[in-house]
């Protein structure tokens, strides 16, 4: 009887894998060599471990119950990340899944001397305020408050002369969500 139930389920693995593999996310992803690209969105259905490089580009990494990075990941200047606990989407749709929800922020150069490009993205039309904070938690410049601005990639210069070495916190809170990016000033 255990021979058969194991033939027999060797015999359905063998009809229906493209099936399976095209209509689902694979349960657990690891990622090791270094990534770059426009946008991609790396899924697993459960868990996703990185130990990569992202090189340049907009990466999304996203996995039903984990997304652990390990020593050796490194997200390289000018690239926009983002990891998040969420359902995996069909192949199909990630590309248009990615392009409606984007909502990321970032800055360059980072570290900077003087000024900083921050540069962000909504999905959609909101009202926008960024902020930055020292590490304490307290706002030490508004470099827009509750302006409503269209949805799609927006950049500001953060001029910070009389501000010293140190790391700072950017804020871009929106009334569909808030996003931090550590920003770091030296001489």
């Amino acid at each position: 009887m255990k021979l058969f139930s194991i033939l027999l389920l060797s015999a359905a693995a063998f009809c229906t894998p493209n099936v399976q593999a095209q209509d689902s996310c694979p349960t657990t992803v690891t990622l090791t060599a270094p990534l770059s690209g426009t946008k991609i969105v790396e899924q697993a259905s459960e868990h996703l471990i990185a130990s990569n490089s992202i090189q340049s580009g907009d990466i999304a990494y996203r996995a039903g119950k984990s997304v652990t990075l390990n020593p050796g990941f490194e997200v390289k200047p000018g690239t926009v990340f983002e990891a998040s606990i969420a359902a995996c989407s069909p192949i199909e749709m990630k590309l248009a899944t990615w392009e409606e929800n984007v909502f990321s922020l970032g800055s360059y150069p980072n570290p900077f001397a003087q000024n900083t490009l921050i540069e962000y993205t909504i999905p959609e039309n909101a009202m926008v305020s960024i902020n930055i904070l020292d590490v304490r938690g307290t706002v030490i410049s508004r470099l827009l408050s509750d302006k409503v601005q269209e949805g799609g990639t927006h950049r500001i210069t953060f001029e910070s002369d009389t501000l010293p070495e140190g790391v700072y916190i950017c804020t871009l809170t929106t009334p569909n969500g808030r996003k931090t990016h550590k920003i770091v000033k030296q001489k």
